[in-house]
């Protein structure tokens, strides 16, 4: 962050309530709480915060200032002093926190690495039984006969007001990653609800999957979750995770997607766009379809550790948005230039949590784009919205001497 000249400073105290002791402010400080106000001067948002404490004493970097009621206050410049003071106390903190951690830590960070589960559920069949872990949701136990259910018990729903945490060697060769699920169906031996902890831990090279299903004690599971999705953190890299590290694919975060078809009408055409299997143009009347070009098929590549290459910056848009590409080719020839038809499809983060084609173009003969926006990609590290760059000024109450 490139330090502030003292013009831009004083233009921000001013636009809010304070002045230099030589001037009036324009609006009273309010002591009984922090007050928080911003202004935009180009490309930066400035905040003024006044603080109801004594300033701390590794901020030296302040300028003296006055409200109109002439009440002083001590005023912690945005420099590159103050960021280097804030840096080294934050360091000494973070040594202080290191020295006095536990095993156990608290990491939320789990929830954006387990993020490409969402939606899914997975099954597990044990005998007569079957086992669905639905991730972040619920757990079932059922028997089907003619794929019709014919018992079925809950062992539990997800309970969202535990933190997820990495435990440490946990009865197994690695670190794992608990999930709670409480207030099942309730059991006639224990006379209390079903109750289950799923364990989550790296197994690297391999499809997410159940791995074990334990009844521990009557009407109390335990069940063994393995995904690839955790290798990428150093506490959980372990067991038959080879050291090194795992980006997260956005293809991860996309499998919500499978199996299902959006279209977008445009004029005369039709658009199908079935995930990972094709782009299909047509034209339908009274229900059949008379006239139909396949715009590009899907074909499966080879599995990719890393998908970032993928991963693009669309100059064009207002805010530079991230899109990831997947490449649709060996479409009907194309009368024009004697090639298969292909299309890019791209993928970007819909915040208003819709899955939707948004557009499609024909950006030469026979070769098209067409862009797509779902929220599931939104957790994707690459699709982390930037936040505006905030620069704080921080005002305390003069302490008398």
């Amino acid at each position: 962050v490139d330090p502030l000249s003292d013009a831009f400073i004083l233009t921000a105290l001013t636009v809010f309530f304070l002045a230099p002791q030589t001037c009036l402010g324009t609006t009273p400080a309010q002591p009984q709480q922090d007050v928080e106000q911003g202004t935009e001067i180009p490309n930066v948002k400035y905040t003024v915060i006044t603080h109801n404490v004594a300033r701390p004493a590794h901020r030296s970097d302040y300028v003296k200032m006055k409200d109109k009621n002439g009440k002083e206050f001590d005023c912690v410049m945005p420099s590159k002093t103050t960021e280097e003071q804030d840096a080294q106390h934050v360091e000494e903190q973070k040594k202080q926190a290191d020295i006095n951690a536990k095993s156990e830590q608290e990491l939320p960070s789990l929830d954006s690495l387990l993020a490409p589960l969402t939606g899914r559920c997975f099954l597990r069949p044990d005998g007569y039984w079957n086992f669905e872990l639905c991730h972040g949701k619920k757990i079932r136990q059922f028997h089907e006969e003619a794929r019709k259910t014919t018992v079925e018990y809950s062992l539990g729903d997800f309970d969202r007001a535990v933190v997820p945490k990495v435990v440490s060697k946990d009865t197994m060769d690695s670190s794992v990653v608990k999930h709670y699920f409480e207030g099942g169906t309730r059991c006639d031996e224990t006379n209390g609800p079903r109750h289950a902890v799923v364990l989550y831990r790296c197994v690297e090279g391999k499809e997410n999957h159940i791995e074990s299903m334990k009844e521990d004690a009557t009407c109390s599971y335990t069940i063994v979750f393995a995904t690839p999705l955790l290798c990428d953190h150093p506490l959980l890299a372990g067991g038959t995770h080879a050291g090194s590290h795992v980006k997260p694919r956005v293809s991860d975060y996309l499998v919500g997607l499978s199996g299902t078809c959006f279209y977008r009408v445009e004029g005369w055409w039709t658009y199908e766009f079935c995930y990972q299997k094709h782009l299909k143009q047509f034209h339908q009347e009274n229900s059949v379809n008379t006239a139909e070009f396949m715009l590009g098929l899907y074909h499966e590549e080879s599995k990719i550790v890393d998908d970032s290459g993928n991963i693009h910056i669309d100059d064009a848009s207002k805010d530079s948005s991230a899109f990831y590409s997947q490449t649709y080719t060996k479409g009907t020839i194309c009368d024009v230039t004697g090639e298969p038809r292909q299309v890019e499809v791209q993928f970007k983060c819909a915040t208003d949590s819709l899955n939707v084609v948004s557009s499609i173009k024909e950006k030469s003969t026979c070769k098209y784009a067409l862009v797509f926006y779902t929220p599931l990609i939104c957790n994707h590290p690459a699709f982390q919205s930037k936040k505006d760059t905030v620069r704080q000024i921080e005002c305390y109450p003069t302490q008398s001497k």
